[in-house]
């Protein structure tokens, strides 16, 4: 019989505090990267042909996963949607019976921003462009398009934010165990 080695001393608390340093780290990842309603996230993206990790940053950039968010212009919901364009929506969904308040039902909100982001995108063919609007407003994008001027500084610094952040919530995705083993603090 063959017996197992302990493992010395010094190895083991070697490996416990690399695994504690892992752990703290992806703490933080959670912490700046929050992320829930991953199953309403992945069905809205699979159904408008969008990438999950597309609409988690989108979130993020939006109401960092807060579903009773209220911007100080009157977006509503996890994916900050204003009331007329959530009506507008609506219609061209052929969702009845359209209220404001369903924004901030995260379930329609999702659906609706996820629906939305796909139209831009067709509308404008790239994703920078599409953020640029789901951002500023198309009206506003398709002006700056044809007069060549340069976006808003806060619009570059959105659309840089959320497509710095896809890659990040792709690894969350794939890996849903980092998701499951580190809390979600909210801030």
């Amino acid at each position: 019989m063959v017996r197992a080695r302990a493992i010395p001393k010094r190895i083991a608390i070697a490996l416990t505090a690399a695994a504690a340093v892992l752990y703290a780290g992806l703490v933080v990842v959670r912490v700046l990267y929050p992320i829930g309603y991953v199953d309403l996230v992945r069905a809205s993206a699979d159904a408008e042909g969008l990438d999950a990790a597309t609409l988690c940053s989108l979130i993020r950039a939006e109401s960092r996963f807060h579903p009773d968010a209220v911007s100080p212009r009157g977006a509503i919901g996890l994916m900050q949607i204003m009331p007329e364009t959530g009506a507008w929506i609506a219609e061209r969904m052929g969702v009845p019976g359209f209220d404001a308040r369903r924004l901030l039902d995260p379930e329609t909100s999702i659906r609706f921003g996820a629906w939305y982001l796909r139209f831009l995108l067709d509308r404008f063919g790239k994703l920078d462009v599409a953020l640029m609007a789901y951002h500023a407003g198309p009206t506003r994008v398709q002006g700056w398009l044809a007069s060549g001027e340069v976006p808003f500084s806060g619009t570059r610094a959105y659309v840089e934010r959320v497509l710095h952040a896809i890659p990040i919530y792709r690894t969350a995705l794939r890996w849903p165990i980092i998701v499951r083993i580190t809390p979600s603090i909210p801030l």
